[in-house]
């Protein structure tokens, strides 16, 4: 596909980069096209792009774009092919873990590298654990586990979350879509506050997911609150699950992420102990969208089996 070398103008963008980036993604979207594959009676879209003999399976978080996922890493695509879902109507993690894993066959991908950003990350979890002979390398970007240590305050406050949003679906359809909308722009707005964007900047971005969230339906918003709720409440991991696995990980985290508690981050780090980890600094949620050039750096040496020598990257133990 030639958009990879239209978006590979990311590293030469003009003062006027607002407008540079509206027309790359409208030339991303007419030379990448969506394929549409049915598992379990389910149809699932995806994105499936590249040259490369190897592939990145690419899982976006939790408003369920994915679209923003392969329009930041397609610069990749000449080293890797790439494949990016959508997240299906489904209700359970393990619905989501099947479909994807039924769009890698219908593509005739055994095995894949994986970088999962935020719910992505934890669906990424998700798939290694279940099927960890079809995973090589797993990159863990801005994300949490349910294992200890989160601590216990924030684990009830996200049990009473879990409760309200039980409610919510409740709700009419037109009163539940304006409320989910309502809060999601009110979410939006905060994690990009906390981030180093520029005000033009942030207006793209914060058009862009307000636009696409804007068109969903009642199921498409609540679905994936019903995937994390099946989460929160049926997956337990432990450091010994993945003891004979030969794959590697790289956690991917930030200073002022205000998605996750720092215990939350934590979880992560504890329960991969052997995982290299970068900390951004100063990008908040939203470090693989403001700084796309070192993100795409990061994840490329990583893949690549180069590690940079930076106080930055690090193991935990």
């Amino acid at each position: 596909m030639n958009g990879m070398n239209i978006v590979k103008r990311w590293g030469n963008i003009s003062p006027d980069y607002l407008t540079d980036k509206k027309e790359l993604l409208r030339k991303f979207r007419s030379t990448h096209k969506y394929r549409q594959v049915t598992i379990n009676n389910t149809d699932w879209k995806y994105i499936s792009g590249g040259r490369g003999k190897e592939s990145l399976l690419l899982l976006t978080g939790g408003t369920g774009i994915f679209e923003v996922m392969a329009f930041l890493f397609a610069p990749l695509e000449d080293e890797y092919r790439i494949i990016c879902p959508s997240y299906s109507t489904v209700e359970t993690i393990g619905m989501l873990v099947d479909g994807i894993v039924g769009i890698l066959e219908s593509e005739g991908v055994h095995k894949t590298n994986i970088l999962g950003q935020s719910f992505g990350g934890i669906l990424a979890q998700a798939i290694v654990h279940k099927y960890p002979d079809r995973v090589d390398k797993l990159i863990l970007s801005h994300t949490t586990a349910t294992s200890p240590p989160v601590d216990e305050a924030i684990m009830l406050k996200k049990k009473k979350s879990i409760e309200m949003f039980k409610v919510f679906y409740l709700l009419p359809s037109w009163l539940f879509r304006f409320l989910m909308v309502r809060l999601l722009r009110i979410k939006i707005s905060k994690i990009s506050r906390m981030s180093l964007m520029d005000a033009e900047e942030r207006e793209f971005w914060h058009t862009y997911f307000l636009e696409m969230v804007s068109h969903m339906t009642k199921k498409e918003l609540s679905s994936i609150d019903k995937c994390m709720i099946d989460f929160a409440e049926n997956y337990k991991f432990t450091r010994n699950d993945l003891a004979d696995w030969p794959g590697k990980i790289l956690i991917l985290e930030s200073d002022k992420d205000t998605a996750f508690h720092p215990s939350e981050q934590d979880a992560v780090k504890k329960l991969y102990p052997k995982a290299q980890v970068h900390r951004f600094k100063g990008s908040g949620h939203l470090s693989l969208i403001i700084n796309p050039e070192e993100s795409i750096s990061i994840v490329r040496n990583f893949l690549s089996g180069k590690r940079k020598n930076d106080s930055r990257n690090r193991k935990v133990k």
